[in-house]
């Protein structure tokens, strides 16, 4: 049986476990973090930090390893490519162009030189003359993920302290217009440099307005839909991209859609099951063939009418000890997947970013008062 390695074992890495297992794959996951869930799901683990390069080239040696997956984190993405060159193996970028695309910073610059919808932006240097910023302006890392370190501000006081707060956590940061609109998800699959497979769906957030809990389908306008493909197609091409997922994050206002960030692993917090629930494909397959470079089969051949699906991620509104998660009895008859995160009595010290559970509930139709309540009608009870 062949080895595959995925650099990663969090929760977020299931998808790409289960599906590898399912292709007749042996699967090892990497990481030192105690609660990794994922490597109870993973044929073997070791308990060892991904950034590691040594370690790493160590368990590929003596394990034997066929193939290298990326988990669902920028380091590991980055650090997979690195290695699969170094290796020779496996369907990836060119190092140059992977960390092009995840550095927020270089991918704008990268857009903006080629007439590429995205907000506006410059980057932050300490002798930068601040007196002449239009409000409101984002704040943005240009190295982290999952909405860390971001904020937006409205005067210069509160831009100086965000500056700040920004410098903690990164050593590179860049300023962004701020666009209000709908925040929107869009994940494709490209053969060729050309959009074979693509999700469109609903970021919604909850206390945190920087970090994604809900998703659920949703249709763009003819319009929308057919600016925001042309665009991915032409950043493909001008990036010559291998074949394989690509997923992406948009501002849509006035109908015109703006990229703000991209990503070529899989989006975190099971979002490749939203889309295999909603059009029956096998999303999280067709990804680890592209990245080990075996041909595709039909694993991407849509359902004639799509399902709606929310992806919910439990979250508190304060912090204290979780005791259980209720669900409106109307609705749970409706859950087709939920995972834990967290055991009775365990303590949230951090609500804005600590999850509970992911869960999937599947409606019929859109139902506005379930999307509109769905932190309400699943519920943490936190004492």
């Amino acid at each position: 049986m062949k080895k595959i390695l995925i650099l990663g074992g969090s929760h977020r890495d299931i998808p790409l476990i289960e599906a590898s297992q399912e292709l007749g794959y042996f699967v090892i996951t990497l990481g030192d973090r105690d609660y990794y869930l994922g490597h109870d799901y993973s044929d073997k683990s070791y308990k060892v930090n991904f950034n590691d390069l040594v370690k790493v080239k160590e368990i590929i040696k003596s394990e034997e390893v066929d193939y290298l997956l990326p988990g669902s984190g920028e380091e590991s993405y980055l650090n997979t490519v690195q290695l699969a060159q170094e290796l020779g193996i496996g369907n990836f970028d060119t190092l140059e162009t992977a960390k092009l695309v995840h550095n927020k910073w270089k991918f704008k610059e990268f857009c903006l030189e080629n007439s590429i919808s995205t907000p506006n932006g410059f980057y932050y240097t300490d002798d930068l003359n601040l007196d002449n910023i239009v409000f409101p302006v984002a704040v943005k890392p240009a190295n982290l993920s999952g909405g860390r370190g971001v904020d937006v501000v409205s005067n210069l006081d509160d831009l100086q302290a965000s500056l700040l707060k920004a410098k903690e956590v990164s050593d590179e940061i860049f300023l962004e217009d701020y666009i209000d609109g709908d925040l929107i998800a869009y994940s494709v699959i490209i053969k060729d440099q050309k959009i074979v497979y693509g999700f469109t769906g609903i970021d919604a957030t909850y206390k945190n307005k920087y970090l994604v809990t809900s998703a659920y389908p949703v249709q763009l306008k003819s319009a929308t839909q057919s600016k925001l493909q042309k665009d991915v197609e032409k950043l493909s091409k001008r990036l010559s991209l291998v074949d394989g997922m690509f997923h992406l994050q948009v501002i849509i206002r006035d109908s015109v859609p703006y990229i703000i960030d991209v990503t070529r692993r899989i989006p975190g917090d099971f979002y490749p099951y939203l889309m295999e629930y909603c059009d029956a494909v096998e999303y999280s397959k067709a990804v680890v063939k592209f990245y080990i470079g075996r041909p595709l089969g039909d694993e991407l051949i849509i359902a004639e009418e799509q399902k709606f699906v929310i992806r919910h991620c439990v979250m508190s509104d304060k912090n204290g000890i979780f005791k259980e998660i209720q669900i409106d009895k109307d609705l749970r008859q409706d859950v087709i997947f939920r995972i834990d995160l967290m055991s009775k009595d365990s303590a949230i010290t951090n609500f804005l970013t600590d999850q509970i559970a992911i869960i999937f509930v599947q409606v019929l139709d859109e139902d506005r008062h379930i999307v509109d309540n769905i932190d309400k009608l699943i519920c943490p009870v936190v004492v």
